[in-house]
């Protein structure tokens, strides 16, 4: 048995013979589907979800191949033979075996992501430019010794007539905070802004571990910078969709400046404000204090995403923690495709600790495409209505973190002058 090494991709084919009829809208699934603990002999959960909900485009993330905690079997084959569709997996990690590990851990294989499809695709691996969590050092730190990184899997799904549509699938870091995660995504905005001009329609699913909010804000195992403060009064899918997602990338402006100022209590002031101070203090001072270095904020810049579901939809509510967390992990960001219809389901969590995504989607004429700016702007209101309501809670959260900060400095200087 010959594993894959972490960045390698391995591809399964079990597609009849008999082409499918391309439908006018194609349905695009997004699972995490937790280490498959649910796909074994005796719980077939998630194949059976996936059959009875027939998508065109499986998104994936955390699929085991021959780990202990999932039967030792090749999950990743399993799925492509039972669903009949043609995937490539990405060997993200090795999961070594070792006493360190609780038996619902227990490695012995690899882990990673997956993009299964009715239809033709091409698999490439999205390299980031930086580690959020060096696994192969710290791993044995929280009991999951590994050997690997956090890669992105694209695939270009072919069906045609229907113009080719790029998929992302994405599983950014746990064990990081705010900044380590954009830092990763910004990688994927400018891969997908670098593919655009060939390739205009395009999804970004998965799991961006959005969760560094509420009582994780306490946790320096999962909430580890800055931002556990700075973004007090919201939660991080909030505000992600306001320091990212809502930014567009204009030409006209080289960086997203939004990001660039989410260190400071005027952040969400008006734009022309915080580019007035960048000129003035200069890129080096919203570098230290914002924490993102100027290549991400330059590349931080959305080109043409939208998620249709709300910010604040939860997709995981951890038992744990007296049941006080939840969070919106799981996107589906859509770029020159409408949304016309969308579902959420595994809402009990029975078959994986997320709940799953699915849209059905129709590609955009190359007249729409021409206009991406101004049908992005329209659908972001569309599908998000509230998406701008909690601006004055992180304003006035941040207001009031700088206020009880300087008093306890004034304090000190008493103290000891």
């Amino acid at each position: 048995m010959s594993l894959p090494l972490p960045g390698q991709v391995v591809i399964y084919d079990y597609r009849p013979s008999e082409k499918p009829i391309v439908p006018e809208a194609l349905k695009i699934f997004q699972w995490n589907i937790e280490r498959n603990y649910e796909l074994r002999v005796e719980s077939e959960a998630i194949i059976k979800t996936i059959q009875d909900l027939d998508p065109d485009v499986i998104i994936l993330q955390e699929v085991d191949v021959y780990c202990k905690r999932s039967g030792n079997r090749d999950h990743m084959q399993e799925l492509c033979k039972s669903l009949q569709v043609k995937g490539g997996f990405v060997c993200e990690f090795e999961e070594l075996d070792s006493p360190l590990r609780k038996l619902r851990d227990a490695g012995g294989g690899v882990h990673g992501n997956a993009i299964l499809s009715k239809y033709d695709v091409d698999f490439r691996v999205l390299e980031h430019r930086k580690e959020a969590y060096h696994w192969d050092r710290d791993g044995k730190k929280v009991n999951e010794p590994r050997k690997g990184k956090r890669c992105t899997l694209v695939g270009t799904v072919s069906a045609s007539p229907l113009p080719p549509i790029v998929c992302y699938s994405v599983h950014l870091e746990v064990f990081t905070g705010i900044i380590g995660r954009i830092h990763n995504f910004s990688d994927i905005f400018q891969d997908a802004a670098d593919h655009a001009k060939e390739y205009p329609h395009q999804i970004i699913a998965g799991d961006l571990n959005t969760m560094a909010h509420s009582i994780v804000r306490l946790s320096p195992k999962y909430a580890r910078d800055r931002y556990r403060v700075l973004s007090v009064g919201d939660s991080e899918s909030n505000w992600f969709d306001r320091h990212v997602m809502s930014v567009y990338r204009d030409p006209q402006h080289q960086f997203n400046l939004r990001l660039a100022g989410a260190g400071f209590p005027f952040c969400m002031g008006p734009i022309r404000l915080v580019r007035f101070i960048w000129r003035m203090v200069g890129p080096q001072v919203f570098e230290w204090i914002a924490g993102f270095d100027a290549e991400t904020l330059r590349r931080a810049r959305n080109p043409g995403f939208y998620d249709p579901w709300d910010p604040n939809e939860v997709t995981l509510h951890n038992p744990e923690y007296f049941g006080l967390f939840k969070a919106k992990l799981d996107w589906t960001m859509v770029r020159c495709m409408d949304v016309r219809q969308k579902w959420i389901g595994n809402r009990d969590y029975s078959a994986s600790d997320h709940a799953y995504l699915m849209l059905k989607v129709i590609p955009d004429s190359n007249e729409k495409v021409a206009d991406c700016f101004r049908i992005w702007k329209r659908r972001r209101l569309q599908w998000q209505p509230n998406s701008s309501a909690p601006y004055w809670r992180t304003t006035i959260g941040a207001f009031i973190l700088i206020t009880v900060l300087t008093v306890l400095v004034q304090c000190i200087l008493i103290l000891f002058t």
